[in-house]
């Protein structure tokens, strides 16, 4: 029976000494799934006679537990080995596998490649591994790399290293990736160089990045490029250079961009100079930034020259600085513009600070600003000037002022006016000085009007003089407001008048002061109607008067309300006059009281009453003195009350009976003499009772007789006995009649 037809448990119970006298020819009947049944011992076995007989097809039966078993002076030959895949031949033991010449390992499927473990890839010799095809190393799995030592690694040939696909190289560790050779490095594509991790990219000696070309950079992504160390850039060449591109440069760090030698950066393209970010820009220090040349300087973009720090933008030659353009001019910050000295900015020609928009010669210092000729200044564009900051306006010469155009002068601000020196401004001439507005005056001082000739200050219309502002006029002396001419002065606005000090509105010529209109009389503060002289006051207008508010009433002082005139005082209101202080009131002449009406002394107040102490009420008149409310004539004082005598009968009933009983104790005999019977009669019980009895007896009989009888009861018996006995015999039967028992007992007999 053919020994194919033996199962694969018979084959595997086969005695070893039955095995061993099976001849080439039945082992080579054997069939594969025979072979691989094979028990461990028979395999030990196997004569080399007997493992030459088996084709290569009865090999692949061969299992990876049997193979490790076979003897170690059998030897597969080529035929053999080639039917080996992965697995049978990692199972191999060293001895076996180290048998393996190159010719036969180069000989070996990618299949069977792919299939060794990291293990046996270990042991290749450097000759084997030289010996592997391409095929078979893009055919290594990304487990099989991770297993692979440096120095397995470093046993490629460069034409090996070549040939791995780019996802292998992505395999690469950073570990792996250190220990590659030079040859290996200059080895790779572009593609391959575009594969590499960061991190094994960052692995690579700086010394080897060096010795990547133009052609492998360009490999790299804008990651990779950013990755690098700024120790790399430093070894680059200008030839390596030119394989980076535009969107590299614009990944890297500023760091790593100016880290490249002087001769890459002047040699770079203007597509990668111009990729560089204004960040990149901003990172230059002095060293970097003289590595430009003149051409990448005069290349950079408004927003890249914008960029430079104001180090770098200082540090510009004179040849640099020549070759910038408008735009680039154009493009400088207000931070840099604003630290250029005065010896930065004098070496850019006119033609580029014209060129400064008006917010950047705004920013400029004043100093800076200052160190500009008079010619370059008047070129100023009405935009730049109205640009400019308060303080390049103050650092405006007179020589830069004279050059202004009419338009110029008129595109400056309040400010600008404001912050011109006196000698500025008085340095315009009077085409300029007419184009002035009332806005743009409001802002000019007084030491800046004090600078101007009496033809200048002639020559601001009255529209002007309305701009005029009241920090200006409040700080302006007499002798200064007399330069103003009437029209000047009249031309000014109720506030403007408000802030004139005191010294000047007491200096004011009463010619002036009498033609204020009304808006300008009632816009005098108190303190300044306070101070207004005799003259100026008694040179007021009736309609100025009138116009004048209660308060101003109130600040008039003693000696100006005694130099009113009889006709002013007659115009005043009752409110005016009642706002008049007591100690002006009291200054007020019979004459200049005498031609007040009825309706005026009714607006009296008490405290202005009460200020008539010494006889003073007696310059009313009886018409003034009986117009007086009963509440007017109840708050005089009772010294005031107690000095009338003959004014007294100009009292009215009503006003008598609102007296106050002090104040008709105070009244003095003679004044009791002139009381009507009217007013006698007009007197309250409370009244009588209060009188005293040296009044009572003063009282004539006509005076007795008008007393009502509702009045007899109220008087007290002490009253009742100082009467005389004429005074007794002139009362009236009714009289009698109204008097009580007790009144009646104290009769003097």
């Amino acid at each position: 029976m053919p020994i194919s037809h033996l199962s694969a448990a018979q084959i595997s119970a086969l005695d070893v000494s039955i095995f061993q006298q099976l001849s080439t020819i039945k082992i080579g009947q054997l069939t594969q799934s025979q072979v691989g049944a094979l028990s461990l011992t028979n395999v030990e076995q196997l004569s080399t006679a007997q493992a030459a007989a088996l084709t290569a097809t009865q090999v692949k039966g061969l299992t990876t537990s049997q193979i490790p078993h076979i003897a170690d002076v059998v030897v597969f030959d080529v035929n053999q080995l080639l039917a080996l895949n992965g697995a049978q031949l990692s199972a191999m033991n060293d001895t076996q596998f180290g048998r393996i010449d190159t010719t036969e390992l180069g000989q070996l499927a990618a299949s069977a490649m792919s299939g060794l473990t990291t293990t046996r890839l270990s042991t290749l010799t450097a000759e084997q591994v030289a010996a592997l095809t391409t095929n078979q190393i893009r055919s290594l799995t990304s487990g099989q790399f991770a297993g692979l030592t440096t120095t397995d690694i470093g046993e490629l040939t460069p034409t090996q290293f070549g040939a791995l696909t780019s996802t292998q190289v992505s395999w690469l560790s950073s570990t792996q990736a250190a220990q590659l050779t030079e040859s290996q490095v200059q080895a790779l594509s572009s593609t391959q160089v575009g594969a590499l991790t960061t991190a094994s990219l960052a692995a690579l000696a700086a010394s080897h990045i060096a010795l990547l070309s133009a052609t492998q950079l360009e490999g790299l992504t804008t990651t990779q490029a950013a990755s690098l160390s700024a120790a790399d850039f430093a070894e680059f060449s200008v030839t390596q250079v030119t394989g980076l591109q535009r969107e590299d440069f614009a990944a890297l760090s500023a760091t790593n961009l100016w880290s490249l030698d002087t001769a890459v950066i002047q040699n770079l393209t203007a597509s990668q100079f111009g990729a560089v970010s204004t960040t990149q820009i901003a990172g230059l220090d002095a060293a970097a930034f003289a590595k430009l040349s003149s051409i990448q300087v005069a290349d950079l973009t408004p927003t890249q020259f914008g960029a430079l720090s104001v180090a770098n933008l200082t540090a510009l030659s004179n040849a640099q600085i020549a070759s910038l353009t408008l735009s680039q001019i154009q493009g400088l910050s207000p931070t840099q513009l604003g630290v250029l000295t005065p010896s930065d900015l004098a070496r850019f020609s006119d033609t580029q600070v014209l060129a400064l928009k008006p917010t950047q010669i705004g920013s400029l210092s004043g100093e800076g600003f200052a160190a500009f000729s008079s010619t370059l200044v008047a070129q100023l564009s009405t935009a730049q000037v109205a640009a400019l900051s308060p303080y390049q306006a103050h650092r405006l010469a007179t020589s830069d002022v004279a050059e202004f155009s009419v338009a110029q002068v008129a595109a400056m601000g309040a400010g600008h006016i404001g912050a011109l020196t006196p000698e500025a401004f008085a340095a315009l001439s009077p085409s300029q000085f007419e184009a002035l507005t009332s806005t743009q005056l409001s802002a000019v001082s007084a030491s800046a009007l004090d600078a101007l000739s009496a033809t200048q200050l002639g020559a601001i219309t009255t529209t002007q003089m309305r701009g005029l502002g009241s920090a200006t006029l409040r700080a302006l002396t007499s002798t200064d407001l007399a330069e103003f001419t009437s029209t000047q002065v009249l031309a000014l606005t109720g506030p403007q008048i408000a802030s004139l000090s005191t010294t000047v509105v007491s200096a004011l010529p009463t010619t002036e002061l009498k033609a204020f209109s009304a808006t300008q009389v009632a816009a005098l503060t108190t303190t300044q109607v306070a101070i207004l002289t005799t003259l100026q006051i008694s040179q007021l207008g009736l309609t100025q008067i009138t116009a004048l508010t209660n308060s101003q009433s109130g600040a008039i002082t003693a000696s100006a309300a005694a130099a009113l005139r009889t006709d002013q005082l007659t115009v005043l209101s009752a409110g005016q006059l009642g706002a008049l202080s007591t100690t002006a009131f009291a200054a007020l002449s019979a004459t200049q009281v005498a031609a007040l009406n009825t309706g005026q002394v009714k607006g009296f107040t008490a405290a202005q009453l009460r200020s008539m102490d010494g006889g003073g009420l007696d310059r009313l008149t009886s018409t003034q003195l009986s117009a007086l409310d009963p509440t007017q004539v109840a708050a005089l004082t009772t010294t005031v009350f107690g000095g009338l005598s003959g004014e007294v009968g100009a009292l009215t009933p009503t006003q008598i009976g609102g007296v106050t009983t002090a104040q008709l104790a105070a009244l003095a005999q003679a004044g009791f003499g002139a009381v009507s019977g009217a007013q006698v009669a007009a007197l309250t019980p409370t009244q009588i009772r209060s009188m005293p009895p040296s009044v009572l007896q003063a009282f004539t009989a006509a005076q007795l007789q008008a007393l009502t009888p509702a009045q007899i009861p109220a008087m007290t018996t002490t009253q009742i006995a100082s009467l005389s006995t004429v005074q007794v015999a002139a009362l009236t039967p009714m009289q009698l009649n109204a008097l009580s028992a007790a009144q009646v007992a104290y009769l003097p007999a």
